[in-house]
């Protein structure tokens, strides 16, 4: 077993950070205390702003979100199998799952911490609901054994996203906390990913199990807000590709996404700074028509083109 433990978190993780900046680009990173900020830009390709490629890729680590490689080789249909676990809502609008799909990704991507459960597998009685984060993941960060209670936040408003998201995490440390995260702790270990070693889950289980934490708290906040700004961008010629990603950059920059998350902070939320918070940004054209495309991908029939 210590052997076994010896072995990074990382190596359990299912997404690669290369095939994130095939389709995402850096757009900046900021950090104050254990508050980091990043944001990306979808990649552009001719000078245009490539959603459709980010969409394929979504579409293609949605059934890695839902289902462990194990379950997807074992799978003749492994898209279907996902598609068949998960909550189908007419309103992509509403379906908060598309953030989390997203979450996904850039935890186990740019962070290499793994994924604990796969929530979309979660067989629970409809009237017992866990109400709980978007997403569970344990791994290391910043040198220490890590719990990652992710969040996942598409809003129109940035300020609003942000302050959506803020007030989400809030519940993970405030009245009836306590009770509220070890009973998803537990629902979580009852359904563990394949994707990690029988010696990782026993781990897991009795550090959730023990009377003391002997293990950090990180927040993983994913925000997906309109920027009407991008478009302009992209209506003006540019040499190549990466010229468009140096203006969107700045332009990002000064947006001061570090600020607005710090602002945000003070006050109710200013507890919270105990903990690592990590946002990862990415603006949007329109927040609407891209969740929508990534539903008519991931389920075709629903599609009224």
């Amino acid at each position: 077993m210590e052997n076994e433990i010896e072995v990074p978190w990382s190596e359990h993780t299912v997404v690669k950070k290369s095939e994130l900046l095939e389709n995402l680009s850096d757009a900046g990173e900021w950090r104050e205390d254990k508050i980091k900020t990043s944001s990306f830009i979808v990649s552009p390709s001719y000078g245009t702003l490539d959603y459709d490629g980010f969409v394929s890729f979504l579409r293609n680590k949605f059934m890695f979100f839902a289902l462990s490689e194990d379950e997807i080789q074992e799978s003749e249909r492994p898209h279907l199998e996902a598609q068949q676990l998960s909550d189908y809502r007419d309103d992509a609008k509403m379906d908060g799952k598309w953030g989390e799909l997203i979450l996904f990704t850039m935890v186990e991507g740019f962070l290499d911490i793994p994924m604990m459960s796969h929530k979309l597998g979660w067989k629970q009685n409809p009237t017992d609901q866990v109400k709980g984060s978007d997403g569970l993941f344990f791994g290391e960060y910043e040198g220490s054994p890590t719990l990652g209670i992710g969040e996942a936040k598409m809003y129109t408003d940035l300020d609003d996203g942000i302050e959506e998201a803020l007030d989400s995490t809030d519940r993970f440390h405030g009245e009836d906390s306590q009770l509220r995260n070890q009973h998803e702790l537990t629902v979580a270990m009852g359904n563990p990913s394949d994707n990690l070693s029988k010696e990782k889950i026993e781990l897991l289980s009795s550090l959730f199990t023990g009377e003391s934490q002997d293990y950090q708290m990180l927040h993983p906040i994913f925000v997906g807000y309109e920027d009407e700004e991008l478009e302009e961008f992209q209506t003006k010629p540019v040499e190549d590709d990466q010229e468009l990603v140096d203006q969107l950059q700045d332009h990002v920059e000064d947006t001061d996404l570090l600020s607005k998350v710090t602002d945000s902070l003070e006050g109710d939320y200013s507890h919270l700074r105990k903990h690592w918070l990590t946002f990862f940004f990415l603006p949007l054209e329109d927040k609407d028509r891209f969740v929508e495309n990534v539903k008519a991908a991931i389920y075709p029939w629903t599609t009224n083109h």
